[in-house]
């Protein structure tokens, strides 16, 4: 056969492939034919039928809407709702019903930020043992400030906090106004609140905090959240990313305390995730990642000053996990972990291996997961942490826009959604 009869034969086996791969792709995009018969990916639209549907409407305990969400407070069963112009008002929850509640008192306070004075308001609610109340400050629209905008919490120290008084709280503030109406927000300032005159001294020393790319003072220096008041005992215990460049998200564990140049600036453990910690006292647990990347819990004694790592989670990513409570929640294998115990139980959902959870809430051993089944589908588990049995689930469209879910001490749940007329609670 010469070259050129060869040229031929190849240029016509050629145009013939090209022909049968366009055939099949008209096929495939078609629907005719079903390539997951050939991939063995039978993950189909048709597996999920059914799942979506209106049976949590026969569990709800109650539901409103209205123009502020309720937002909760440090003390059970207490809530507030607070707007845009710092006005504050309680409810209490009781028999599924939310009934206003008289505040105790207002306080007028100021802080000093990046040698900048702001002032709020403070609406207070108090009890014999705790205080709650919330402020904000908003500074005007026309004229250019390092602090457009602040959020002001009183709250009462942990209940183990041996520098706690009776004639003080903490005063933290939060500066990122996209979480004003956040459950979880993370406080980049404390002070000690002084019930007497209203005065306010930061209750961390900020000697070594250098000023950031907005031309304030580094915002990520300080961390304070609920885990971090709640858990402190000896010192106040507070999270930090102030060694890592402003755009890393890493943070550690810190602790005031100390002296000369090291004044508050004891950093216990390194790149710690979730902003979750828990203190007995003795031991102090958190969760980080070993050298290659997998997820690690450890915990650091005070007395020998030394960490040991109690559990590593082969082949789990930072991004796989969700922390709340006692509990860590592992996507994709489907582990409920008991941080404080080192005990672990699974999630016993019939469709958990196609479950993505995106949010945990846990309260004592009542939790809530909210994530997408197959990446569809919204879905809402009501589990123990400890056994992993679910005490109910359900599937609806709704849960998509869910936002601060609340385990009540009860067992009740709570999710709030933003809509045209404001914002609707459902209790369950």
């Amino acid at each position: 056969m010469n070259n050129e009869n060869k040229s031929k034969n190849k240029l016509i086996i050629i145009i013939c492939v090209l022909a049968l791969v366009c055939v099949f792709a008209v096929l495939v995009f078609s629907g005719i034919f079903d390539l997951s018969k050939i991939t063995g990916d039978e993950s189909t639209t048709e597996e999920y039928e059914g799942l979506i549907s209106d049976s949590y409407v026969a569990d709800i305990s109650a539901t409103a809407t209205q123009s502020l969400p309720y937002l909760k407070t440090d003390i059970e069963n207490i809530f507030y709702t607070i707007d845009a112009d710092g006005n504050v008002k309680f409810y209490k929850l009781e028999n599924n019903t939310f009934t206003q509640v008289d505040a105790t008192g207002t306080y007028s306070t100021s802080v000093v930020l990046s040698e900048m004075k702001i002032s709020a308001d403070i609406t207070y609610y108090k009890t014999d043992e705790k205080i709650c109340g919330y402020g904000v400050y908003t500074a005007d629209e026309n004229v250019y400030t390092l602090y457009p905008y602040a959020f002001f919490c009183l709250r009462s120290y942990g209940e183990n906090y041996e520098g706690s008084s009776s004639s003080s709280c903490l005063l933290l503030i939060d500066t990122t106004q996209e979480d004003f109406y956040s459950n979880d927000k993370i406080f980049e300032e404390s002070f000690t609140f002084k019930f007497s005159d209203s005065s306010a001294s930061r209750s961390i020393s900020e000697a070594s905090r250098t000023v950031g790319i907005s031309g304030a003072k580094r915002d990520d220096y300080f961390f304070i959240n609920d885990t971090t008041v709640e858990n402190s005992v000896a010192n106040q215990l507070f999270f930090s990313g102030r060694y890592y460049a402003e755009s890393d998200t890493k943070v550690d564990i810190m602790r005031t305390g100390g002296s000369g140049n090291n004044t508050d600036n004891i950093r216990i453990a390194k790149n710690v995730l979730g902003y979750w910690l828990y203190n007995d006292g003795t031991d102090l647990t958190y969760v980080t990642e070993d050298e290659s990347g997998n997820v690690a819990v450890q915990k650091y004694n005070w007395k020998s000053q030394t960490a040991e790592t109690v559990k590593i989670f082969e082949g789990v990513s930072k991004d796989k996990i969700l922390l709340s409570g006692n509990y860590m929640y592992v996507n994709g294998k489907n582990i409920i972990y008991n941080l404080v115990d080192n005990t672990e139980s699974s999630l016993a959902y019939g469709k958990a291996n196609a479950l993505v959870a995106d949010t945990f809430v846990a309260d004592g051993e009542n939790i809530l997961i909210r994530g997408y089944v197959n990446n569809e589908y919204p879905v809402v588990i009501i589990a123990n942490g400890e056994t992993g049995k679910v005490s109910s689930s359900y599937a609806n469209n709704i849960f998509r826009d869910a936002v601060n879910p609340v385990v009540l001490e009860n067992g009740q749940f709570m999710f709030t959604t933003e809509n045209t007329e404001g914002y609707s609670y459902y209790l369950f």
